[in-house]
């Protein structure tokens, strides 16, 4: 299996996406996209990955005051921004979207707003690499149609591998292994993630990187190359590449320094990135970069000295169901986590203070113990 992290190989990736090109209904037409900056915003939630938990996710939405029990919104004026990755290694893709669509709507009616960033398994999901999609993913979309949709598929992929290499044959070897790799559901997966189905137009109107106040919000983190960049540059060339305008080589949504991908913020020696930290907080005007992609410890995570924060904590069941989220009033930034309200550390003397405090709540992970066990070290 190839590693979350590499970016997808462009003959495989052209192989797989076909299907979402071929069965696209309607041709693409442009759509309303999401505002790219804010200010003078009160309050802000943020949370990380979800991966399709919808439970879980319902449960970081209650404790945050964002949702009531049906759901609905409860949170005012609030902006909640979800940093990506909602589909792929849970079963529950599709309820996790319908409620972020409810909630958007009935955010911007309160006066609140609802951003639903882009981050890789987005990406991936509408270029057609499905590695990590659950197959209870595949199941939600399953119809009485299913199986017709399928049938006509296979003798579509039939007809093409036999124009392409006049030795192909189509024995029951073949079409056993291909109905396995497609099962009911998978046609109508794809048609709703291409750039003109229900889910894929809906993640193009949606912004790659936001800035909300003096905060930076993005799925991966900002590398080098990227400082060039304004933050509307780089969300329209990200929308640009999901409706289908890739170059030829790997652009913003797919290569490993771009901002759905790049892990430099969460995994560097912070000695030595500290300085392209300083870079980017000045390019973009910001005091905080708030990113998701990489669950560590199981909670919110800040690193050099509170400039990035993490809020990846590993939400899904997948990653341990640590539910934890962002909350941010005014200058002031904390963790909402098992009904507690922890104020995140100013700088990084306070650090081993921070996670002491989060290591007495319920359910601390290992590896946020065996990190405060190294600040604990002379």
């Amino acid at each position: 299996m190839i590693a979350d992290n590499t970016a997808f190989p462009m003959g495989l990736r052209q192989g797989l996406n076909r299907l979402a090109l071929t069965l696209a209904l309607l041709a693409f037409t442009s759509v309303g996209c999401a505002q790219d900056l804010w200010q003078n915003v009160e309050r802000i939630v943020a949370i990380g990955d979800v991966h399709g938990d919808y439970d879980n996710f319902k449960k970081v939405l209650t404790e945050a005051g964002i949702i009531n029990r049906r759901g609905n919104w409860i949170a005012g004026k609030t902006h909640f921004v979800q940093l990506g990755d909602l589909p792929d290694r849970g079963p529950d893709t599709d309820k996790v979207i319908e409620q972020m669509q409810k909630l958007q709507r009935q955010a911007k009616e309160a006066g609140g707003r609802v951003h639903a960033l882009i981050g890789n398994h987005e990406a991936m999901n509408m270029y057609g690499d499905l590695r990590y999609v659950h197959p209870g993913e595949f199941a939600a979309f399953r119809s009485s149609r299913s199986r017709e949709y399928r049938s006509r598929y296979y003798d579509a992929e039939v007809e093409r591998l036999s124009a392409a290499n006049k030795n192909f044959v189509a024995d029951k070897a073949f079409q056993d292994q291909w109905m396995e790799a497609h099962p009911l559901g998978f046609v109508e997966h794809r048609v709703a993630w291409a750039p003109s189905g229900d889910i894929g137009a809906w993640v193009i109107e949606n912004s790659a990187i936001v800035k909300v106040n003096r905060l930076l919000f993005l799925h991966g983190g900002v590398s080098e190359k990227m400082l060039s960049m304004s933050i509307d540059e780089i969300n329209n060339q990200v929308r640009d590449e999901l409706k289908g305008n890739l170059p030829e080589e790997p652009g913003l949504s797919e290569a490993e320094d771009g901002p759905l991908w790049y892990r430099g913020l969460a995994s560097e020696d912070e000695a030595i990135e500290a300085a392209h930290v300083d870079r980017v907080l000045s390019t973009f005007d910001v005091d905080h970069i708030v990113i998701g992609h990489t669950p560590g410890m199981g909670t919110i995570v800040p690193r050099f000295g509170n400039k990035v924060v993490i809020v990846d904590a590993g939400l899904s069941n997948y990653y341990g169901s640590h539910l934890a989220s962002l909350l941010v009033e005014g200058e002031n930034l904390f963790t909402l986590q098992a009904g507690e309200r922890v104020p995140l550390p100013v700088n990084s003397t306070q650090l081993l203070e921070y996670y002491e405090a989060i290591s007495r709540l319920p359910n601390p992970s290992a590896a946020l113990l065996r990190r405060i066990d190294e600040l604990n070290q002379p």
